[in-house]
């Protein structure tokens, strides 16, 4: 079956593939528009940064981030690696969230890294380290640029001490607010601290709807209320033990929610404008049909904030494990990962692609879509 072929996709459009042969692709950044180089990196969990250009070729824009050897657990012991990842509108630096060992301990950071021409890295800084993680996820997640141009970082809560969520002095299980060097700006809501929202256990997605100008966020549960929240500042979103204060939406029964994005540029037509689409992870060794995840979700939200309609989207039917984690729109449409592919979870034979979702001939969108 081919790639396309292993996916139902909603009525009115189509998939393309635009990338294939990537190494569990974890999350996507879109490039700021150039005439031409790169369309979009992609983070690989373990230890690289991929970028696709206009006419869908590969490459590698940096590599061995990670200073340890995954052990392919999943899920489990190698969840950790390379994960959120966002790239400044303004000067184009890449900004990526990791893990790395010192002295046998995982810790989180985030890199800072500057390129010429958009293709390669040529010089890096960390700007942000020293935070405790884990190698089973719960470390940290997506990285954001608001409307405000400071740097929003997603923590988790670190796994074993779930507490860490609620102290203020701590920074995991938090949405911290930076300023792009590392910085705290003085504005946040507690001069000095980092902090701008709490009570998080594993918050993996992120991203800005620009009709309220607020960050929205996806939140793992254990066993049950994953969430979608709005973060407000200052905001405690009650982890631990609460998964629904402060939630505008939840599922019973875990969903493994990641990447989250807001169709706010005519991609998908005026219908469907400034609808939430949130990538479904689901189990990571299961084969469809799987009664959890496999897909991706239309959220509209009402004018009290919560869901007022909610449709598959997309959903994936192949022979595989490929779980849809990462999502971004672009100026053409809505580009997601698969990170296994066809493939299994040990990574064998890297078999991990991108998607791009376009509206098909009359379907609601803004034409065909763009074709390389």
């Amino acid at each position: 079956m081919d790639a396309v072929d292993s996916w139902w996709v909603f009525p009115g459009f189509r998939i393309e593939q635009v990338a294939t042969g990537l190494n569990k692709p974890v999350n996507i950044a879109m490039a700021p528009r150039r005439e031409s180089g790169p369309l979009l990196y992609v983070s690989e969990l373990y230890g690289r940064i991929r970028v696709v250009t206009s006419d869908c070729k590969v490459s590698t824009f940096v590599d061995s981030l990670l200073n340890y050897k995954p052990d392919n657990v999943l899920p489990g012991s190698g969840e950790s690696g390379v994960t959120g990842i966002c790239a400044d509108p303004a000067s184009g630096d890449v900004f990526a969230s990791m893990v790395y060992v010192d002295d046998g301990r995982p810790f989180s950071k985030v890199v800072r890294m500057s390129t010429a021409d958009g293709m390669t890295m040529t010089s890096s800084k960390t700007i942000v380290d020293g935070i405790p993680a884990t190698f089973n996820a719960h470390q940290v997640q997506a990285l954001t640029i608001g409307p405000d141009g400071k740097l929003y970082v997603n923590l988790g809560d670190g796994y074993g001490e779930p507490e860490a969520a609620q102290r203020d002095d701590d920074r995991r299980g938090k949405v911290l607010r930076l300023d792009l060097d590392g910085s705290v700006p003085d504005d946040n809501p507690a001069k000095g601290s980092p902090v701008f929202a709490k009570g998080f256990r594993n918050p993996f997605g992120a991203a800005w709807r620009r009709s309220d100008r607020s960050l929205y966020i996806t939140d793992n549960g254990a066993q049950s209320y994953d969430r979608i929240a709005r973060v407000e500042a200052g905001g405690d979103y009650g982890w631990p033990p609460d998964m629904r204060k402060g939630s505008l939406f939840w599922w019973t029964f875990t969903q493994a929610p990641t990447a989250l994005g807001f169709a706010q540029d005519g991609q998908f037509g005026d219908l469907f404008n400034d609808h939430l689409f949130v990538a479904l992870a689901g189990p990571a060794r299961h084969k469809v049909p799987a009664m959890k995840g496999k897909k991706i979700v239309k959220l509209e939200l009402g004018r009290d904030g919560g869901a007022a309609s909610y449709d598959d989207f997309i959903v994936y039917a192949g022979e595989g494990l490929a779980m849809p984690v990462g999502l971004a729109f672009g100026h053409d449409g809505l580009y997601f990962t698969d990170l296994y592919g066809e493939g299994d979870v040990y990574g064998k034979e890297p078999q991990g692609n991108v998607f791009r979702v376009v509206r098909a001939e009359g379907g609601e969108g803004p034409g065909k879509g763009l074709r390389y």
